[in-house]
């Protein structure tokens, strides 16, 4: 299905029977119901213009639209877990090739107890470092900081996009959301007109 989203200025109708300031003043609450038809008459425009020839199709897009929001959110956020493994990666790569000297002269010292001593907070980096990275590494094979560099800025693009992606779907969603709450509320409308319609009648027939 192909999905072209232009966000427009549709708002929701506003329920005259809950809103507390329409209820306290009698200007407000024409102002409110001028700009609820006016709102209405946008949402009708709408559903034509989009082809909206049913409930049904409505709802069935606002769910597809929901489902590709959802996705390209999830996606969005496994991008986003990569890219802090890669960027723990930098962190302790940087770390180890820092303290590997150091810890390369612990190793070839007559007295390793005494040197530990000495270069105890370098020593315990490394071998924090060392840790964490053959986590990120089973085979025992260290990335070089050149291949990580390259991976975070790929992943940063990828993400960036995933959340663009997100963004346009979720502002397309929320703009669905709306015509569907106008909708329900012009049919709410048309069938209690109907209604007082019927009670006329019925009242007409009793006199």
């Amino acid at each position: 299905m192909a999905i072209l989203f232009i966000k427009s200025d549709l708002r929701l109708v506003v329920d005259l029977q809950t809103c507390v300031k329409a209820q306290q003043s009698r200007a407000y609450a024409q102002k409110v119901k001028i700009s609820n038809l006016q709102q209405m008459a946008r949402t009708v425009a709408y559903v034509q213009e989009h082809g909206y020839d049913s409930y049904e199709k409505l709802s069935d897009t606002t769910d597809t639209i929901q489902s590709k929001m959802a996705k390209a959110r999830s996606d969005a956020k496994f991008t986003e877990a990569k890219l802090k493994k890669v960027n723990e990666q930098i962190r302790y790569l940087g770390q180890y090739l820092s303290t590997k000297s150091v810890y390369g002269d612990f190793l070839k010292s007559t007295n390793k107890n005494s040197f530990r001593q000495a270069h105890a907070e370098n020593i315990a980096k490394y071998e924090e470092a060392l840790r964490i990275l053959k986590q990120h590494s089973p085979d025992g094979k260290f990335p070089t900081m050149k291949d990580l560099r390259a991976e975070k800025e790929q992943l940063t693009v990828q993400k960036d996009a995933q959340y663009d992606t997100y963004n346009y779907f979720r502002d397309y969603y929320k703009e669905l959301q709306t015509v569907c709450a106008n909708v329900d509320n012009i049919l709410g409308t048309e069938r209690e007109t109907q209604r007082e319609q019927q009670q006329s009648r019925k009242n007409e027939h009793t006199l």
